[in-house]
């Protein structure tokens, strides 16, 4: 399933209560996929929202951006429960749960895993992984290096060429394709 946002954040929810699908996107801005996804959401919301990755796995949370308190005066408050509203009804289109927040709203996705396949390319002696991401058509080339004191990382290279910053295991690597590509980074990895 590959759904899209449209102008105006009116996104719509994915077929048979499954979540909105974005497609892969390289080198994009915020790289979390639910950042991604509510910046789309709430792209031209009132209130300008502030959005960030909360320590709670699958939680974002979005904000009103302002300067001086929430409750400083009965016009903010008013105008900010307008905000939640809308905000909350513009998530809740595509999948999240919401729940009310200090001075915004905590949104909640679980994201089935980005399913990634791993098989071995090129010759053994270059130990390098090919990585794909088939529901999304992208993916990239994983090279394990070793120095003359072992076993030293992995180099990330996408499938467009552009290199991805380096990690330390293969597993570590193809997070970092999938975040790279903006995909959820929660993967199923298969070893072919």
């Amino acid at each position: 399933m590959t759904d899209s946002v449209p102008a105006g954040g009116q996104a719509p929810a994915g077929e048979g209560g499954q979540a909105l699908l974005l497609p892969a996107e390289e080198g994009v801005r915020p790289k979390m996929y639910l950042q991604r996804l509510a910046r789309l959401v709430l792209e031209d919301a009132p209130g300008r929202p502030l959005y960030a990755p909360n320590e709670t796995p699958h939680t974002i949370g979005a904000i009103h951006h302002h300067a001086g308190r929430c409750d400083q005066s009965r016009k903010r408050i008013d105008e900010h429960a307008a905000n939640k509203a809308e905000w909350t009804r513009r998530l809740e289109a595509v999948g999240f749960t919401v729940r009310p927040g200090r001075c915004g709203v905590v949104a909640t996705l679980e994201l089935p895993p980005t399913e990634a396949l791993v098989e071995p390319y090129g010759e053994v002696q270059d130990f390098t992984d090919r990585v794909t991401f088939p529901a999304h058509g992208v993916g990239g080339l994983v090279q394990r290096c070793w120095a003359h004191t072992g076993y030293i990382g992995c180099k990330i290279t996408s499938s467009t060429g552009r290199p991805v910053k380096p990690t330390r295991t293969v597993d570590q690597a193809v997070v970092a394709l999938a975040l790279h590509w903006g995909l959820p980074h929660h993967v199923h990895i298969t070893r072919r």
